[in-house]
């Protein structure tokens, strides 16, 4: 008798990591990684413009996977005192605001640059991530869902 296992039970929601909202966040988490990584190994990132920049974003790479280690080991099912709909849609607001300042300020001191030029570019992709982020989160915690009954 061969047994079956169910990927919705366990720790682990193999279902969520498979979904668009999991590879979603773990997009963002790249892009914003990569826009990091640019600017600290850049040669002229010394100025506090770009120290403003990699404090941002590496907060934000820690915040998505924070995001998605909750949901990926359903803990936001667990933790019921936080409403987590409005807990996302609140980060997604701020990081899109910071990471769109950070990316302006940024860009205006790129100086001709490459690797500061592609920090910055991947900057405000970050930017544009989060800013869908903030639509969807949005639309989850504002728009009722359909309620299901069971039977």
């Amino acid at each position: 008798m061969a047994e079956t296992r169910n990927t919705d039970s366990g720790f682990i929601d193999l279902n969520y990591a498979k979904s668009i909202s999991g590879i979603f966040k773990i997009v963002q988490a790249i892009v914003v990684f990569i826009a990091f990584l640019c600017i600290k190994l850049s040669d002229g990132a010394s100025s506090s413009t770009y120290r403003y920049f990699e404090v941002v974003t590496i907060w934000f790479l820690v915040m998505a996977l924070v995001f998605y280690t909750i949901y990926l080991t359903r803990l936001h099912l667990k933790i019921t005192c936080i409403h987590w709909p409005l807990t996302e849609f609140l980060h997604y607001v701020v990081a899109t605001i910071l990471l769109l300042i950070a990316s302006i300020v940024g860009a205006t001191k790129t100086a001709g640059n490459a690797g500061l030029a592609a920090g910055v570019f991947f900057g405000f992709a970050s930017t544009v991530l989060y800013g869908i982020g903030t639509w969807l989160s949005y639309k989850i915690w504002r728009v009722p869902q359909p309620t299901t009954v069971s039977v």
